[in-house]
């Protein structure tokens, strides 16, 4: 059971990262930049999340940790990129939500390696569950027309 609610939290996350959301018209080319790397950060940081848990299926530790450093390094575009430029008018204020998803992601991300680091799979485990609700809660809310 501990294995079957990641997967299915991944699949999720998958689906909502790759559902595809026509692009508002951006006024220059700078936001236009900056959606476009926010789309490939989004795709790395999904494929972060997969490695994780491939990594954990073979009790690869140093796969983990290196997965969760990965994806924790592309989180900061969620900090830098103009959301008026990806979110429906009426969502541009969760951005407040998202930015803190980002931080309790870090925080997860940081515990998940010291329990590897402790030998203590349990609460890795635990800690990756955690960053997957966090992507899955905010994917969740900014896609809730798709949901619908």
């Amino acid at each position: 059971m501990k294995l079957i609610i990641p997967t299915l939290l991944t699949l999720a996350l998958t689906v909502s990262v790759s559902a595809v959301e026509p692009v508002k018209a951006v006024a220059s080319s700078d936001r236009a930049t900056s959606t476009s790397k926010l789309a490939s950060d989004m795709r790395s940081m999904l494929s972060s999340v997969v490695d994780i848990q491939r990594a954990g299926f073979y009790n690869n530790k140093t796969g983990i940790k290196e997965a969760t450093k990965k994806l924790v390094s592309r989180l900061d575009t969620l900090l830098t990129t103009d959301p008026t430029t990806y979110l429906p008018d009426n969502q541009v204020n969760d951005v407040a939500f998202a930015k803190k998803r980002e931080r309790m992601i870090k925080l997860y991300a940081d515990d998940l390696i010291a329990s590897i680091d402790a030998n203590d799979m349990d609460e890795a485990m635990e800690n990756y569950n955690q960053i997957l609700r966090q992507c899955t809660s905010c994917h969740s809310r900014i896609r809730q027309r798709e949901w619908k």
